[in-house]
């Protein structure tokens, strides 16, 4: 099912979608997230998605220095929005 059909099936399900604001779509996709992640081994994943989680592991065990933590790129962003104030 390519992601064009499902996004037109989506739609066409849900017509009310079509009539909201940008800041209640955001809402409704906060909801939705938080839904997905308390119920994580519900979430389909692709033979691809976790053939490039296992290539990212293998580099990360071959040289885990090459690896930006969270933390850090969080202070990244939070840091170039603060200089862009």
């Amino acid at each position: 099912m390519g992601r064009k059909y499902l996004h037109s099936m989506i739609l066409e399900t849900i017509p009310a979608l079509k009539s909201m604001t940008p800041a209640e779509k955001l809402l409704l996709v906060g909801e939705l997230w938080d839904d997905l992640a308390a119920h994580p081994t519900e979430v389909p994943v692709s033979r691809e998605q976790i053939d490039e989680l296992n290539r990212r592991m293998e580099a990360y065990r071959r040289d885990p220095n090459q690896v930006t933590s969270w933390e850090a790129i969080q202070q990244r962003i939070f840091s170039s929005r603060q200089a862009s104030e």
